[in-house]
């Protein structure tokens, strides 16, 4: 199950993280990643082009000049949502948000914000969100029956980028949230992106305008998470994206190649219960805490809160009080 996320990265920072290797064959174009932390468009020829772009909203300036060294690195492009959702950085997104997605479009390797939430493409709207299905999550199990996302299996697979999600530990009526993501990526907010399967869809409405959707997809929990939760997310590494991306790969060949995790690959740790409400969006929620001392720490709060109530209650008894002897005497 995944159903709450962390992404605190720009837009520049996550397009450096998700380049990775092109394949040996090398069919797709080449990119070069400048030292702003954009791309390019390139050929897959030894003419490399002279070329210059700049992206919106802060996103860095790139370039490639020509004769310089076009490496094997696939940079993506980062496009903005063309229902004009946008993507913002946050230690506590949940469903409805738009997100970070890496798809291939054609030939170009592309990260676009989408509504998470898969949209049925009966779905009338004219709310892309309206449809009333829990559809933040698909099951690996019956993707391959389900009416809703089979359909996206050939040409609709996609990467969804974060940089941790969040789950809850049920012991009785306490539930404890934890922040999973991949081990080895730094700590707390400076934490590495992590890399879940999902599978895209495009909605229309009455306007027209496209609005681009997505599910992750989970599977039953191994040993490594079964302890936190039965169902986990479905994880890439990047040394997978451009098969997993390929629409030429066979479904059934694409969902084979979804592994388990294995020890080591994952790290976690408790944070504040705070996250539960998606209201709160302090930037300290991916910090670890320990539960008994957030507990501890709470339980002062409501005695302050407490003992400044009291006082203020004093203090209106008292100034109350003379005005309802002098009343008293007076009505003598």
């Amino acid at each position: 199950m995944c159903g709450r996320t962390a992404n605190t990265l720009s837009p520049t920072a996550i397009v450096q993280a998700c380049s990775y290797k092109k394949p040996a064959d090398g069919a797709a174009a080449v990119v070069k990643q400048s030292a702003g932390g954009a791309a390019c468009h390139g050929a897959a020829d030894d003419e490399a082009a002279v070329c210059n772009a700049a992206t919106e909203d802060g996103a860095a300036a790139f370039n490639c000049e020509e004769g310089s060294d076009t490496s094997s690195t696939l940079v993506p492009v980062w496009t903005e949502a063309p229902c004009g959702g946008k993507f913002f950085p946050s230690t506590n997104i949940p469903p409805t948000s738009y997100t970070p997605i890496l798809y291939k479009s054609a030939d170009q390797l592309v990260l676009q914000p989408m509504l998470w939430g898969l949209v049925p493409r009966w779905h009338a709207g004219p709310d892309p969100k309206s449809h009333g299905l829990t559809t933040n999550n698909c099951r690996l199990e019956n993707v391959m029956t389900s009416k809703l996302y089979k359909p996206c299996l050939a040409k609709g697979r996609c990467v969804v980028v974060c940089q941790g999600f969040y789950e809850w530990e049920r012991s009785g009526s306490v539930k404890q949230p934890y922040l999973v993501y991949r081990a080895g990526g730094g700590e707390e907010e400076d934490l590495g992106l992590l890399y879940m399967a999902g599978l895209y869809s495009v909605w229309r409405g009455g306007d027209g305008v496209p609005v681009y959707n997505y599910t992750i997809i989970t599977r039953e929990s191994n040993k490594v998470l079964s302890w936190l939760h039965h169902r986990m997310p479905s994880f890439l590494s990047p040394s997978q994206f451009s098969d997993w991306l390929n629409p030429s790969m066979a479904p059934t060949k694409a969902l084979a190649m979804l592994s388990l995790p294995g020890e080591g690959e994952l790290a976690w740790h408790p944070v504040s219960r705070d996250v539960g409400n998606v209201r709160n969006q302090q930037m300290d929620l991916m910090k670890k805490v320990e539960p008994a001392e957030e507990d501890e720490s709470k339980k002062k709060s409501v005695v302050k809160v407490s003992a400044a109530s009291k006082g203020i209650m004093s203090n209106w008894l008292k100034r109350s009080q003379p005005e309802q002897e002098g009343g008293e005497k007076r009505m003598k």
